[in-house]
């Protein structure tokens, strides 16, 4: 149980730090790396079943994000920030 929560909550702080005001680069670059190791311990603990495109599709936000910037001004739906 206790590595279902980390790994949760490693992917929580990757969200948190991606949606943030200000983006550092370093600190994506970083973040790069992260997401890769954080959903592999996903696939360790989950069923292939529980993996879609839209899961993978996190390892490429933190390149978004150093194109695009701040994820603020990029949102889908910015109207119902």
């Amino acid at each position: 149980m206790t590595k279902v929560r980390e790994v949760l909550t490693e992917l929580g702080h990757f969200f948190r730090h991606l949606c943030c005001k200000k983006l550092n680069k370093t600190e994506l670059e970083k973040m790069k790396g992260d997401i890769g190791l954080i959903l592999c311990k996903l696939e360790k603990i989950y069923p292939p079943s529980f993996f879609d495109v839209m899961v993978h599709l996190a390892i490429h936000l933190p390149d978004e994000a150093i194109l695009g910037g701040p994820i603020q001004f990029r949102w889908m739906y910015p109207i119902e920030r």
